[in-house]
């Protein structure tokens, strides 16, 4: 009897013994890391989206991972470049990196999202994704102020014509509060907030909209903001146009400061822009547009992405019909060419040179023309089966010395500017000159490019860093010749 009490009791300690082991291996089990997938995804364009995953894994090693995508809690680093949902969904709202993140248990996993803004390469007709009314969420002061309202649309593949507030259907949630027009000018009826929306091809965009009712004050700027968002133009001669809003405190409807506002390329040999800015391409690269009011100023960068071939229009050979007065003397030839999509690049080097009456003159692969005998010769300059040709006199007449005096105005922040020549002979600062053989055709290379264009010359480019000028005895019997470059 004793002894089935003493099994009884053994068999009753070792099964509490397995119980423990049990509880503590259950009460140990918890989760140790989240990864979350796709790792490290990229999309191209503002308003495309992708679904992220997140595994749980846990110190179980038996376990298999744990898919917390519908219950972990999602975030964004940067909401202005990708919003993620509950659900693991990104949507990109801005260009740059932000990093996604998913939260279980206080563990976090995460992985980098990247918006890339460069759009597809294959063409296509633009679609558009989404519109953003700017300025977001605005305050109006008074009753019957008003506050103009701005639509730009973010399309796929991008396009710089997104400006839609000519275009777009505006209405006001509640014109008891505020109107808007057909071209986005909203105007204060009462006090209170209405949603101000701006509809076109089935897309709408939207921002609120509140009417203060506090008391009158002078707005002060305090900053500036220019659209569209770092733009890109796909080839040299095109355009695209900024709007510089202003930020006002307190609020002012009279935010647009694009007409009034001074505008600058920190480039211009990459874009040049206008007192409207309108900014053109002149070559590939990146440039800085600012515009400035009030001491303000606002910035944006754009680039000049240069895709696809440039084709070639026609090409100008500079000097235009010189004359040189000596057998043995030179003169400089340049090859400008004018390209279908706009604007202008230098060919001078690239070009393939020749001489119609090698007898008459050479020229050199980089258009130096050096006179031979009397008489004429056709110098031309072919690219891409384009030629542009010039007439080279060699008159054999008496020799006449010209002296070429530059002369630079105007001030430059860091390093001087300086301007040299060829043929060789100037190489100055603040004043300079050099004395040349009549008819000799020089050219005036400027670093940086003068701010605004020089005077006397022939020809200059259209980033106004060469100046191409044929040197000849003024009419009146003096015999120099005076180029000012205004920096």
């Amino acid at each position: 009897m004793k002894l089935q009490r003493s099994y009884a009791a053994t068999a009753i300690y070792c099964l509490m013994l397995l119980l423990l082991v049990l509880i503590g291996s259950c009460s140990n089990h918890h989760l140790v890391s989240i990864a979350i997938t796709p790792a490290n995804a990229s999309v191209s364009q503002i308003g495309q989206t992708t679904q992220f995953t997140a595994t749980g894994t846990t110190n179980d090693t038996k376990a298999s991972p744990e898919d917390l995508t519908s219950s972990a809690t999602w975030g964004s680093s940067t909401p202005s470049i990708a919003t993620v949902d509950s659900s693991g969904l990104a949507t990109a709202t801005g260009c740059g990196n932000t990093t996604i993140t998913a939260k279980s248990q206080g563990i976090i996993g995460q992985t980098q999202f990247t918006v890339s803004c460069t759009g597809t390469t294959g063409g296509g007709t633009p679609v558009l994704q989404s519109i953003n009314v700017y300025p977001g969420s605005p305050t109006i002061p008074q009753v019957n102020q008003t506050t103009q309202f701005i639509a730009l649309g973010a399309y796929l593949p991008a396009t710089t014509s997104n400006n839609l507030s000519g275009i777009a259907t505006w209405a006001s949630s509640d014109i008891a509060v505020a109107t808007v027009n057909n071209t986005g000018l909203a105007t204060a009826v009462s006090c209170g907030t209405t949603t101000i929306t701006a509809q076109y091809q089935g897309v709408l965009g939207q921002t609120t909209l509140t009417v203060a009712c506090t008391t009158p004050a002078t707005p002060v700027l305090q900053s500036i903001t220019l659209y569209p968002s770092n733009p890109s133009i796909p080839q040299i001669g095109q355009t695209t146009q900024f709007i510089a809003l202003a930020l006002y405190s307190p609020a002012s409807s009279n935010n647009v400061l694009t007409n009034v506002a001074t505008w600058a390329s920190s480039n211009s040999t990459i874009a040049t822009v206008d007192s409207n800015g309108l900014a053109t391409a002149v070559a590939c690269g990146t440039t800085t547009i600012t515009a400035e009011y009030q001491g303000v100023v606002g910035q944006m960068l754009l680039t000049v992405q240069c895709t696809g071939s440039q084709t070639l229009q026609s090409i100008t050979v500079l000097p235009s019909n010189p004359s040189v007065a000596q057998i043995g003397q030179t003169s400089q030839f340049a090859a400008i060419g004018t390209l279908v999509q706009g604007g202008q690049t230098d060919l001078t080097n690239t070009a393939v040179w020749s001489s119609s009456n090698p007898q008459i003159a050479t020229v050199n692969s980089t258009g130096l023309a050096t006179a031979v005998s009397c008489g004429t010769t056709n110098v031309s300059a072919e690219s891409q089966s384009i030629v542009g040709t010039t007439l080279l006199t060699v008159s054999c007449s008496a020799v006449e010395s010209v002296e070429l005096i530059v002369v630079m105005t105007g001030t430059v922040t860091g390093n001087p500017p300086s301007i040299i020549s060829l043929p060789a002979g100037i190489n100055c600062g603040t004043v300079c000159g050099a004395l040349f053989v009549e008819g000799t055709g020089v050219t005036l290379i400027a670093s940086p490019a003068p701010s605004s264009p020089w005077t006397n010359c022939d020809e200059t480019s259209a980033d106004l860093t060469t100046c191409y000028v044929t040197l000849r005895p003024i009419p009146s019997g003096g015999t120099s010749m005076t180029i000012t470059a205004n920096f």
